[in-house]
């Protein structure tokens, strides 16, 4: 088919469905969408909690729990135990299919009276001390973290996936260790407030620099030592500079931070972060191919509309608008349905084939419209069916949803191959991950018929400790913080200071951090460009590049959008402007 301009349903700007794309949904048998790529993918981030853990209990055991859902969310939920046994039977839910009413009315119903599981780790099981985690594995002595495995002493962390004695970092790919407040970076050992670095150590403020040792506030640097912004200095000098800031005090860390964001921003980024890549277009993506309008990719293929996809566990393959999932192919719309094929409309539904609109299914195939199902097979709103009853079911129910298709309250019709509706989702849209790519206010909110959370868990008033109390420096700090109640200088939010958090802070000489790790995860939140692209042209202006006298006339897609203060740079013209 040939390339179709429509207007989206929710935002009603206009999109462009290519002839590739019309390929894809032939193939897979889906209907085109009639959501644009930017409305999509804010409605799958708000069906996902960002970091809001509430207390409760188990709705079977009574044991105290901890929870991803608010108690007032009319979710049952049970503690990893219980969920994961057989005291209970998810089918014993399963209700007949209702041709009188629209699936999506349905669907609620039926999450609202399935258990679910109260936080999704395997605390426990395979993970040791993870409790306060969420989509968490294989991990040891973690806390306050979100989406990763195959990790060891991680706090306040989202997406790492290999590394040890972590702390206040996100997008962690590669083993590294000694961390803190780091962005993208992989393979490296004792760094500090960096960014997009590779295999650098003992270093801190760093951006885009690789195979870097002793260096402090440098941009753009390869294989270098005792720098200092982007300069060479002796290793007396280096150690002299880098003493006199005190970055042991929260004062010197401040000044640092400040001075280097200014210093930064006078020497050229590359227009996209895309590594050893073929036919890719998006950003944080490498050892990819044929990767479009993606971001945060890793070993894979064939994907568009994606959005921290594919791990050293499994590329992922053939796909379309896919989030937080690796090892998954031939599926669409979908978040966390890992080591799956032909999962549609899926949610945490992993290891799982020819699954549709499925929520917490595990080892499923030929299934629809099911939640906590385990090891079952042809199934149906949890209901029981042999093959042949699935097989001539199905294709009804499908054509029952495109004839009586579900209408939320602004009149978005939701059909067939559409995603679960974003004002049926059980979390508060200011505590879903939505919230930080797409923000609204309350009031935008609950005009679009969405939750919001107004009693998201928190303490404040209760601080025992004010922030111009906290001792300048690491080294003046003693043991009887652990007992103080501290307070957020930008949210007033309460937090503590935790044993573990307090030994890390001394190894590193990272001074008490005055804001909430909430507070400090939007900060790095804000250090990620958006999941969007812009045309722009290279700003090089320099006669010595290849493109000779002039600007260089180059254009590319970037997400750095036209009115940010960053210098933008193609790639050629960034490569000869390293050090």
């Amino acid at each position: 088919m040939q390339a179709e301009t429509k207007p989206c349903q929710n935002c009603r700007k206009n999109f462009v469905i290519e002839s590739e794309d019309f390929n894809f949904y032939e193939k897979i048998k889906v209907p085109p969408p009639t959501f644009c790529p930017d409305c999509r993918r804010q409605r799958r981030w708000a069906w996902r909690n960002n970091m809001s853990l509430y207390s409760r209990k188990c709705d079977l055991c009574s044991k105290a729990v901890v929870s991803v859902y608010s108690p007032d969310s009319g979710l049952t939920i049970y503690c990893n135990k219980c969920w994961w046994s057989d005291n209970w039977d998810p089918k014993s839910y399963g209700v007949e299919y209702d041709f009188s009413r629209p699936f999506f009315e349905q669907f609620k119903e039926l999450m609202h009276k399935v258990p679910h599981m109260a936080i999704v780790n395997d605390d426990g099981i395979a993970s040791v001390n993870c409790e306060y985690t969420h989509d968490w594995w294989f991990s040891k002595n973690c806390y306050m973290c979100f989406s990763g495995w195959h990790v060891e002493n991680v706090m306040y962390s989202f997406f790492v996936l290999s590394g040890k004695d972590i702390m206040d970092c996100s997008i962690i790919r590669s083993r590294s260790e000694q961390l803190y407040e780091c962005y993208m970076t992989s393979g490296c050992y004792n760094l500090k407030y960096s960014s997009v670095s590779k295999a650098c150590m003992d270093s801190q403020f760093l951006y885009d620099c690789i195979d870097c040792k002793d260096c402090f506030m440098s941009t753009g640097l390869r294989n270098k030592k005792y720098h200092f912004k982007n300069k060479q200095y002796s290793k007396e000098e280096y150690e002299k500079i880098l003493g006199d800031y005190r970055l042991d005090t929260y004062a010197g860390v401040e000044k640092a931070e400040k001075e280097f964001n200014e210093f930064i921003l006078g020497h050229p980024r590359r227009s996209s972060l895309v590594f050893r890549c073929l036919n890719t277009l998006g950003d944080i993506i490498s050892d990819s191919k044929n990767v479009r309008d993606s971001f945060i990719v890793k070993n894979s293929e064939n994907l568009r509309y994606c959005d921290f996809a594919g791990d050293s566990s499994g590329p992922d393959k053939d796909s379309y608008d896919i989030t937080l999932s690796g090892g998954i192919s031939e599926s669409y719309e979908c978040v966390v349905g890992d080591h799956s094929q032909l999962n549609f409309f899926g949610l945490l539904s992993v290891k799982s084939q020819d699954i549709k609109y499925t929520q917490h299914c595990h080892n499923c195939k030929h299934s629809f419209g099911s939640i906590a199902l385990r090891n079952s097979n042809y199934v149906i709103l949890n209901k029981q069916y042999s093959k042949e009853e699935y097989e001539k079911l199905l294709p009804k129910i499908i054509e029952h949803m495109n004839q009586m298709p579900y209408k939320d309250t602004k009149g978005i019709e939701y059909k067939y191959g559409e995603y679960f509706p974003i004002n049926l989702s059980y979390f508060g849209y200011n505590e879903s991950c939505a919230h930080e790519e797409f923000p609204l206010s309350r009031e935008e909110a609950l005009e679009k018929n969405y939750l919001w959370q107004d009693n998201i868990q928190r303490t404040t008033g209760k601080e025992t400790l004010k922030p111009e109390s906290i001792p300048e420096s690491i080294n003046d700090v003693d043991d009887s913080i652990l007992e103080d109640v501290l307070l957020c200088v930008d949210c007033k939010r309460n937090y503590k200071i935790i044993k573990n958090e307090l030994i890390f802070y001394r190894k590193m000489q990272i001074p008490i951090p005055r804001r909430c790790f909430f507070c400090r995860n939007a900060a790095r939140v804000a250090r990620r460009n958006p999941f969007k692209l812009w045309q722009r042209k290279c700003m090089c202006d320099t006669d010595s590049h290849s493109h000779g006298k002039g600007e260089c006339e180059t254009e590319f897609k970037t997400s750095y959008a036209p009115e940010r203060p960053e210098i933008v740079y193609c790639e050629k013209c960034y490569k000869a402007e390293i050090y």
